[in-house]
């Protein structure tokens, strides 16, 4: 499992993921080659270059998500919600060497985003402030999610209601100045986790506790969970700002089936239940 995020990625052109030969396309192309090499690869773009993508009307491009859409009144939440899922879209192609027209996405079990076409692919999003965090893989399960890096954690009782006893115990051990980066990371984790399951934050995070695989590398700091055998997890930073995290399933396993869109009171229910265990009050949505 390689590096935790390539970009920032700008919108292409739509027939550059199949040409493979204007030089700008290097990004694109190096998504298709971690998935090809490692099964999986996490991507990010900046919300000032995606949500005003030209040539892509909303309507066409949000499927299950027009609802949203339209019914958002605040230009920053619609262009993230138009953002993620152009990106989404691109990425998906990039990794089947596929035109971005031809992906379809929509909303699978749990209201977690799923892929249509091409098949046997997973996709898991994250967007927070201005960046935009996709993970696309092939064969197996993918979660991924993205905070600010000095988000405000350590403060009680946020870390007893998300960490294991034996992570508290770690984390007491740390200098205060770094506790609560180190929250940070195992935040993003569990939601990733939780995200790549389509359970939200229903998940007891608590009971899935992570611990560290040696020291932090350049592309990111693997790390294992006693409670997700054959997972991989690992977390590291995008945009010098945020914090990324990405779980992946094991190689093989069936991704989730794409059963058409849910519908709007079932995702009602799916955000209903992640905002209940919201740790502040401007959780934004996936």
């Amino acid at each position: 499992m390689t590096g935790i995020s390539i970009g920032p990625l700008p919108p292409p052109h739509p027939a550059a993921h199949s040409s493979g030969t204007d030089g700008s396309d290097h990004g694109w192309r190096y998504v298709r080659g971690r998935v090809l090499s490692d099964g999986h690869a996490v991507c990010h773009g900046l919300l000032t270059d995606w949500a005003a993508a030209p040539g892509t009307p909303a309507r066409e491009l949000s499927g299950a998500d027009w609802a949203r859409y339209r019914s958002a009144r605040e230009p920053a939440v619609r262009g993230r919600l138009f953002g993620s899922r152009l990106l989404a879209r691109h990425a998906v192609a990039a990794a089947a060497d596929a035109d971005p027209s031809l992906v379809e996405l929509v909303r699978g079990a749990g209201g977690r985003p799923a892929v249509c076409a091409p098949a046997g692919f997973d996709v898991g999003i994250s967007h927070t402030g201005d960046l935009l965090v996709v993970g696309v893989a092939r064969g197996r399960r993918i979660g991924v999610d993205a905070e600010h890096r000095d988000r405000p954690l350590s403060m009680p009782p946020l870390p007893e209601r998300f960490c294991h006893p034996e992570e508290l115990a770690r984390l007491a051990r740390l200098p205060a100045a770094e506790r609560n980066r180190a929250l940070v990371h195992r935040w993003t984790l569990k939601e990733a986790y939780a995200k790549a399951l389509g359970v939200g934050l229903r998940l007891d995070l608590s009971g899935v506790p992570f611990v560290a695989c040696g020291a932090a590398r350049g592309d990111g700091r693997r790390w294992r969970s006693p409670a997700a055998p054959g997972w991989c997890f690992v977390s590291g930073t995008a945009a010098r700002r945020f914090v990324v995290a990405c779980a992946v399933g094991p190689a093989g396993q069936r991704t989730p089936p794409p059963p058409g869109e849910v519908s709007e009171r079932r995702a009602s229910s799916y955000e209903t239940g992640m905002f209940r265990y919201s740790i502040d009050s401007t959780r934004r949505r996936v």
